[in-house]
């Protein structure tokens, strides 16, 4: 509605009048108000990798112990004879399936037909999309608890737990007898050290980032992560120890002026060689460590964002259609220890 007695609008009957004859200036455009941006998804999207149909359609065989025995030998070259060692078992992963139906009543058809300004169609099928991505983009951090709801995807959370939150993983138990190295890293903040504190009471300074960095190389056999996901309140506070050493230089023979630009700060962190950056699903006090290596998403090659078409609901005794937009997909890791959670991070930032 126009508003009334707004800059040269008037009120009372000409105002009225006015609406009778004028048609409102209108920007023929819808400017979506919600959503967040979700990088680590987006991340996780641009390197998926396909899962086709069968039982646990993604199944990743997995060595957790050693299937051969080694020993010194002497001048007459004798051994022991080997012994056979099981030491391979599957993981096992369902793909889940997200659905987004879309309705196309038969008023908003014949109303839209022609003298439309906004496509009300187009503006909900791109709001599948991102209804899509925001759920998914959540669930990437959420303790699913997949467990006891089997229809929801695996996590980042039950898929570096070393066992002390989500024991089962795959199908495996971490906490079984020779299972040990199912088991991720959770690491707590409280052991991680730097010259100001912990990150428990103080939060992640480049020197408390670097450390625990290290400390999540070593127990993964000397493999780094290729990305960390922080919070955006615990990665303003990392930024933050970082923009105190930042340094500007001047080129030689040249000066600042009014259109010189200045970047200060930094859009990611780059530590150790891995680079952090922030990410709104990311909850505030947990941080985590990801090794695209091993960890990826799996996106279904029979449902991957498809649409169905439309279908009558003249069957149903209504005149309309309905569609659906399927997504079959699940984010797992194949080697838990090679990625880490850290928790309990000072509730620092902006």
């Amino acid at each position: 509605m126009p508003l009334p007695g707004q800059g040269a609008v008037p009120t009372g009957a000409l105002y009225t009048e006015l609406t009778a004859v004028n048609r409102r200036a209108f920007v023929p455009r819808l400017f979506v108000q919600i959503y967040f941006a979700t990088p680590t998804l987006m991340y996780l999207l641009g390197g998926a990798q396909k899962s086709a149909g069968g039982l646990s359609q993604i199944t990743i065989p997995t060595q957790g112990q050693s299937m051969v025995q080694g020993q010194f030998t002497g001048y007459g070259g004798g051994f022991n004879a080997p012994v056979i060692t099981p030491g391979v078992q599957n993981a096992q992963f369902p793909t889940v399936y997200w659905v987004v139906p879309v309705p196309l009543p038969f008023g908003e058809t014949v109303i839209q037909a022609t003298d439309r300004e906004i496509s009300l169609l187009k503006a909900r099928m791109n709001d599948v999309w991102a209804v899509t991505v925001q759920n998914m983009g959540g669930l990437v951090f959420s303790n699913n608890n997949t467990q006891t709801n089997t229809l929801l995807p695996n996590s980042f959370y039950d898929a570096f737990d070393n066992g002390s939150n989500v024991a089962v993983y795959g199908g495996i138990n971490r906490n079984a007898p020779g299972n040990t190295s199912w088991q991720g890293q959770t690491i707590a903040g409280s052991t991680i050290t730097s010259a100001s504190g912990t990150v428990a009471s103080y939060g992640f300074t480049r020197a408390a980032m670097s450390a625990a960095l290290i400390q999540m190389t070593d127990v993964a056999g000397g493999e780094a992560p290729t990305m960390v996901a922080l919070n955006p309140q615990d990665f303003s506070f990392l930024n933050r120890d970082l923009i105190a050493t930042e340094t500007n230089f001047l080129r030689p023979g040249n000066t600042y002026e009014m259109s010189t630009p200045v970047r200060s700060s930094f859009p990611n962190l780059n530590i150790a060689g891995v680079p952090i950056y922030a990410d709104h699903w990311c909850p505030q006090g947990t941080a985590f460590m990801v090794n695209n290596k091993y960890t990826a998403m799996y996106l279904s090659e029979d449902a991957a964002f498809d649409f169905s078409g439309f279908y009558s609901l003249i069957p149903l005794g209504q005149i309309g259609q309905q569609g659906v937009v399927v997504t079959g997909y699940n984010i797992i890791t194949a080697k838990p220890v090679a990625n880490a959670t850290v928790t309990g991070i000072h509730a620092g930032g902006y």
